[in-house]
């Protein structure tokens, strides 16, 4: 099992249900929280990879009905709804839809796993409701439901399954303690998401779960360091003598205030202004000296270099853009840019999904309501399609990029859609930011010339 540290595979031949229990799972998830919250680089490492995700951005964007002008106006009509009135009040806390976008990309990390319940308020406005990981579970973990809706099939920390498909979840009340609070939900009503890495898991595994053991090292060396520098700095002097202790006859031995100390066979020390002296036998030689510092050496550096390296390739971001990029060359600097850019990609194309599914149920929501109109066009779930607006792609050479774009999109090979949408911004919006710039260009000169007329 777990034992605490990091998954032991018995035999390889059991499903990874059995290999990692629930309990040893709870502790993984656990540890990884512990990490995230007391090691900045694993908790900066997430966040930034949620930012690159997510961002500030994600407007939506209609794209049913292509060439219908009844469907243009009518998504841009819902657009605006979304971004001014639905956008900023999407949860039922108060909080906007992009940044429970982006608190589900930092769970899925920490956490293993996320959900997100979608709800309505009593007046049937559209809600989404975020559910941590800890409030879905199992009373007994792997048994057969004897009653509910769900009766007869099996449920596995939290998940109801149907023949290996989870298809409800157990959500816990307030009060987890009380077993009469829980609710099974249908998974049509939940939002579950997670980074998979065994075809028979059902719960998600943090980023970092094969890296908490370096990290338990990499903590400890941390804090022995920490507290090697504080002795250093404590130190102010070192006195070898033929005593082994501070002479009585010095005027500062007076200043101590303390009891004459016995003969010493090892270190001692004494306070004095902060700082301390430490004392030695030295036979018939003495001498004075200034405690030198040599913490961290080289090799704990390379030591804590190396840990560091395996804690951030857990967390999907290379260990040269996020940490040391100092011994990158131009080209290797690029692929350890590409390889942000491809993690990042894999990010958004999962949270995509529940991202258009999340803005259709609010549409839907909001025609049923009368809040805006019913969609006019023809084709099958027009009202459903829907994309968004990325961040800006990460990029290392902005000219050598938008050269690079220039020649393919001249050899047919790119698209100003592939190309804008790597700045974040659509085709629409250029055209319009170029239409008004010539507008107003044209009325300055008409202006111009009607005075000069004049």
């Amino acid at each position: 099992g777990w034992s605490g540290l990091r998954p032991y595979w018995h035999t390889h031949t059991q499903p990874i249900t059995k290999e990692v229990s629930v309990g040893e799972w709870k502790r993984i998830v656990s540890a990884s929280n512990k990490a995230f919250w007391n090691f900045g680089p694993i908790q900066g490492a997430i966040e930034e990879k949620a930012m690159y995700s997510v961002g500030k951005s994600w407007q939506p964007r209609h794209v049913g009905g292509k060439g219908d002008r009844r469907v243009r106006e009518w998504g841009d009509l819902v657009e605006e709804w979304l971004v001014n009135q639905f956008y900023p009040v999407a949860y039922i806390n108060g909080m906007d839809f992009v940044t429970g976008l982006y608190l589900d990309s930092v769970a899925i990390d920490r956490d293993g796993d996320t959900f997100t319940l979608y709800s309505e308020s009593r007046d049937g406005y559209p809600q989404l409701q975020a559910i941590p990981w800890h409030a879905v579970g199992s009373r007994d973990n792997g048994s057969i439901l004897e009653s509910g809706p769900y009766k007869g099939l099996r449920c596995y920390n939290g998940v109801i399954l149907s023949k290996g498909r989870p298809v409800a979840f157990n959500v816990f009340g307030d009060d987890q303690a009380n077993a009469d609070l829980d609710q099974q939900i249908s998974a049509r009503s939940i939002d579950y998401l997670c980074e998979p890495r065994s075809a028979d898991q059902v719960r998600g595994f943090p980023a970092v779960t094969s890296a908490l053991l370096d990290l338990r090292d990499l903590t400890t060396v941390q804090s022995y360091m920490r507290e090697a520098s504080k002795l250093c700095a404590s130190i102010g002097l070192i006195e070898h003598n033929e005593m082994g202790m501070a002479d009585p006859n010095d005027p500062a031995f007076e200043l101590m205030n303390m009891e004459a100390p016995k003969q010493p066979q090892q270190l001692v020390g004494e306070e004095i202004m902060g700082g301390s002296v430490r004392y030695f036998r030295a036979g018939s030689q003495s001498k004075l000296e200034q405690l030198t510092q040599v913490q961290p050496s080289d090799a704990q550096e390379r030591l804590m270099d190396r840990l560091m390296r395996n804690c951030l390739h857990g967390c999907g971001m290379p260990y040269e853009f996020f940490w040391d990029p100092s011994k990158l060359s131009g080209p290797a600097v690029r692929q350890v840019i590409s390889k942000v850019n491809r993690s990042v990609s894999d990010r958004q194309t999962l949270l995509r999904t529940v991202a258009k599914r999340r803005v259709g149920y609010a549409v839907s929501k909001a025609i049923k309501l009368g809040i805006i109109p019913p969609y006019p066009g023809s084709d099958l779930g027009g009202s459903l399609k829907w994309e968004f607006l990325y961040p800006p792609t990460l990029t290392i050479d902005q000219g050598y990029a938008n050269q690079d774009a220039r020649e393919a999109y001249k050899l047919g090979m790119r698209t100003l859609t592939d190309i804008l949408a790597e700045s974040g911004r659509t085709v629409e919006q250029m055209l319009d930011e170029r239409e008004a710039e010539e507008l107003a260009i044209r009325e300055r000169i008409g202006r111009k010339s009607t005075r000069l007329n004049s």
